[in-house]
């Protein structure tokens, strides 16, 4: 997926077109349609191989929604604006602020009080950088201590600006792709992890944690389905760090989707949440949910969650909010109408899988289900 610009965002349009015309069961849900209008707007005013470094920030509705955007800036909960935002560097890179702060920096010495006089977001940002930097070796070398081999593996640079990047002992880094380490490391504590040789992934984002599993083990093939326009960043990012992706375009020609034919020419498959009905019977090893079962009314879950009874993995990992979203009673507003519960997801399984694990951490659980 390396066409131009032009081309990349009419392949967005033609999906969430296509998208349109689909059965609820495979449209976004009151929580994502609450977003999904301001995520457009973004991806239409952004160029697109920038989108790990867009301004982002939760319950507003843009990239940072499914994980993309810049993590060193990422506004808090319903704020429209970071105070160390790019847009901001004119004035705080400027040559008068440099020296206005390096004059004061002289005259504090005799006059202290002076310090009130400074500009201070200008001198904050190397600080914060800083802090973010030493953060990071901090998470790394947590991830070090719990599996050395996990961080033989590191992040790519794509997507991101190059003032955004931290590089540990030579290699890029980002705090997502460090929690997509302790992820996998849970996964192989919890399961037969060198017999995983297929897995799937319900709701990937833009498929960070596809990438590190894949450099983890090169055999693994990796499926993908998620919502549009989520589904364009999964197939854009993980093509362009390497992978041979079959992704929409080739999906539409296919009257069936064959899984075990398509994995023998590519690494990843990447289809819109509507393509389950035209896959083909396929038992995956692993099959993975981070962050969006939550999302979803819990019917469309229960929809999704069918396929492992036709279709059995040896394992489930989920990882997401024990009572599901904020509920809301009012359609087009925040939240979902009916949360999707760990209790709720454990009963739909509970005639085929078995659960072997689970942990909470506040609000959270990630759990492994095994097949009985």
């Amino acid at each position: 997926m390396k066409n131009n610009e032009k081309d990349q965002k009419n392949l967005i349009r033609e999906m969430m077109l296509e998208s349109e015309k689909q059965d609820y069961l495979y449209t976004a849900g009151n929580y994502w349609k609450y977003y999904e209008k301001n995520i457009l707007k973004q991806i239409d005013t952004n160029i697109l191989s920038k989108f790990r470094s867009w301004q982002g920030g939760s319950g507003v509705g843009n990239i940072q929604s499914f994980g993309g955007g810049s993590e060193l800036k990422g506004r808090s909960f319903l704020r429209n604006f970071h105070p160390i935002d790019d847009d901001f560097n004119f004035i705080d890179n400027s040559t008068f602020v440099r020296k206005y702060n390096s004059l004061i920096n002289k005259i504090l010495k005799h006059i202290p009080f002076a310090k009130y006089l400074l500009i201070r977001t200008a001198e904050m940002k190397i600080y914060y950088k800083n802090a973010y930097a030493s953060y990071m070796v901090e998470k790394y070398n947590l991830i070090k201590s719990m599996d050395k081999r996990l961080v033989d593996i590191s992040d790519s640079s794509f997507g991101i600006n190059e003032s955004d990047l931290v590089y540990i002992n030579g290699k890029v880094y980002t705090h997502r792709f460090l929690n997509q380490l302790k992820i996998i490391n849970y996964i192989q504590k919890n399961t037969k992890f060198d017999s995983i040789k297929f897995v799937f992934e319900l709701g990937a984002g833009y498929g960070l944690l596809a990438s590190a599993l894949l450099k983890l083990n090169t055999k693994i093939k990796y499926f993908i389905i998620d919502l549009a326009p989520t589904i364009f960043f999964s197939e854009y990012f993980l093509s362009n760090i390497g992978y041979k992706v079959f992704g929409y375009r080739q999906f539409i020609k296919e009257e069936k989707i064959d899984l075990d034919k398509i994995f023998k020419d590519y690494n990843v498959i990447c289809l819109p949440s509507w393509a389950m009905n035209k896959l083909e019977d396929f038992n995956f090893d692993l099959f993975i949910n981070v962050a969006s079962l939550q999302e979803m009314e819990k019917t469309q879950a229960y929809n999704y969650l069918s396929f492992l009874k036709k279709n059995p993995s040896k394992y489930i990992y989920l990882n997401n909010l024990i009572t599901g979203h904020k509920k809301t009673t009012k359609e087009n507003t925040f939240g979902v109408l009916e949360q999707t519960t760990f209790e709720s997801v454990q009963k739909y399984l509970d005639s085929d899988f078995k659960l072997n694990t689970k942990d909470t951490d506040e609000s959270d659980y990630q759990a492994i289900f095994e097949k009985k």
